[in-house]
């Protein structure tokens, strides 16, 4: 077991570590705090920085001119607003409206992933030949 899933742990903190003498004496009170933080929310940042770097790649994946984004019930309302009345044409340009946030983005994309994995297998099964 490591100091770090000690302190990951609800209701620990490093000063239970000092406790035990398993503190670093030469870390300021904040070196302390700080890195406490960095270990207890590490895997939120982690995903953060998942969905950061995915809308990243996307940013210039074009958006569909006739796509009706009131019909994707993922978004909230106000997103499905001012995505229907800016029309977008990137995924980047959708970011950078007032009122759509990272999670409308992120469900955008789901929708899109979706949508296009739908046509694919409509298209797989209307290339195979019939069995008769």
């Amino acid at each position: 077991m490591t100091l770090a899933y000690l302190i990951r742990r609800p209701k620990f903190h490093y000063e239970h570590l000092e406790q035990y003498g398993l503190g670093n004496d030469e870390l300021t009170h904040a070196a302390k705090e700080g890195a406490e933080i960095d270990i207890k929310y590490s895997g939120y940042i982690s995903r953060q920085q998942k969905q950061i770097d995915q809308v990243s790649r996307q940013t210039n994946r074009p958006l569909p001119q006739d796509l009706d984004y009131m019909t994707i019930d993922t978004l909230s309302m106000e997103s499905r607003e001012k995505l229907n009345k800016v029309k977008p044409m990137t995924v980047g340009q959708a970011t950078r409206i007032g009122g759509v946030n990272p999670a409308d983005v992120n469900a955008l994309l789901v929708f899109l992933e979706i949508r296009e994995r739908k046509a694919t297998s409509r298209e797989e099964r209307q290339q195979q030949p019939s069995v008769v």
